[in-house]
């Protein structure tokens, strides 16, 4: 690395894009339009039918290039396309319908400076519906290095608190871990952070911001909530973490265990208020949600007999509910309860 290199590093910050061009134009002025000077702005075009060449030529900012897909490449495809043709020695990829507040590649590069051994950050999100903030995501209230493994374990036991278009990532961890496994189209982001996370040090930046939009025309809401397919792809997601722990496994069985539990809870819910909504139309039944609920069920490890006295007992639980959401009166008087009380939280 040159002495430029490494005092002011170049950073590659990337926008993958899919039809998207009424939104797209927002997210390449957020990109350009930041404090930090020594960046690339690059929109890779996952094969788009709209207008977007035309978006991203009314910009003539000479940090700009525009790369066309030939085909569509998926979601994560298009992300793997994206750190395949980044310059930068740090790697920014923010999706198209969102942006970034105008010091957010400046504060984002300055923690990585005063802290090498990171090798992953990730920031807070204003959330936004109809162009208007709803609400905020911060994972604390200060800066915070999650050393190995801490931040696995938390990435298990709590939801995944990494907003994915606030990543920043050093370009030699990509060509250690491996990039996004498209294998896991629903979620392979959170696969690929527990798998940095386990053995590398991550960072969260609190005033690194990324303004966040959420709705129906999302690329994950698309792939998480048209179907169920999103839940089987975290039980891949779980059994290949138990597999690749292997000996260690007993290490992390509480944090395993905790989520594998929170997931049978989703999959729970899923089952009466997808179906209740209809969100599914149809083509998918109570059953597939508490299939994977069960999935879930099996992978939990035990450890003396009173644990298995427990999840015996939890698995009588499951094939109840299993009653109740697949008789249709049932399943409605169980969506109004769970509305109501918002007892559980599914993102």
């Amino acid at each position: 690395m040159s002495n430029d290199e490494s005092a002011d590093p170049l950073v590659s910050i990337c926008i993958p894009t899919y039809n998207r061009a009424g939104m797209l134009g927002d997210a390449i002025a957020s990109a350009l339009g930041q404090t930090y000077s020594r960046i690339e702005v690059i929109v890779v075009d996952n094969a788009s039918t709209d207008n977007t060449a035309e978006i991203v030529a009314s910009f003539t900012d000479p940090r700009l290039s525009y790369i066309k897909n030939e085909k569509n490449l998926g979601l994560f495809g298009n992300f793997n396309r994206c750190i395949e043709v980044a310059s930068g020695s740090l790697i920014h990829i923010l999706h198209s319908d969102d942006t970034i507040e105008p010091q957010f590649t400046e504060r984002s590069v300055a923690f990585l400076r005063r802290n090498p051994a990171v090798m992953l950050t990730f920031g807070s999100a204003k959330i936004l519906r109809d162009n208007q903030v709803v609400g905020e995501l911060s994972f604390a209230d200060k800066d915070i290095i999650l050393a190995p493994p801490d931040g696995f374990q938390l990435l298990l036991s709590e939801r995944n608190f990494i907003i994915c278009p606030s990543v920043i990532v050093r370009r030699e961890l990509y060509d250690v871990v491996g990039s996004y496994p498209v294998d896991l189209p629903y979620s392979a982001d959170y696969a690929l952070w527990l798998k940095v996370a386990r053995s590398y040090s991550i960072g969260f930046v609190r005033e690194a911001v990324v303004h966040y939009r959420q709705g129906e025309h999302s690329e994950s809401h698309r792939l998480l909530f048209s179907s169920p397919d999103g839940y089987f792809d975290m039980i891949r997601i779980y059994h290949s973490t138990i597999r690749e722990l292997g000996d260690q496994y007993n290490s992390y069985r509480k944090e395993m265990n905790q989520a594998l539990w929170r997931f049978i809870k989703d999959c729970l819910y899923a089952s009466a208020t997808r179906c209740a909504q209809g969100i599914d139309k149809g083509s998918v039944f109570p059953s597939m949600y508490i299939g994977a609920a069960i999935s879930g069920w099996s992978m939990i490890l035990t450890s003396s007999i009173t644990d298995i006295c427990k999840k015996n007992l939890k698995i009588f639980g499951i094939l109840l509910f299993t009653l109740l959401v697949t008789t249709p009166g049932l399943r409605q008087v169980i969506y109004k309860y769970l509305n109501k009380s918002k007892s559980v939280t599914v993102y």
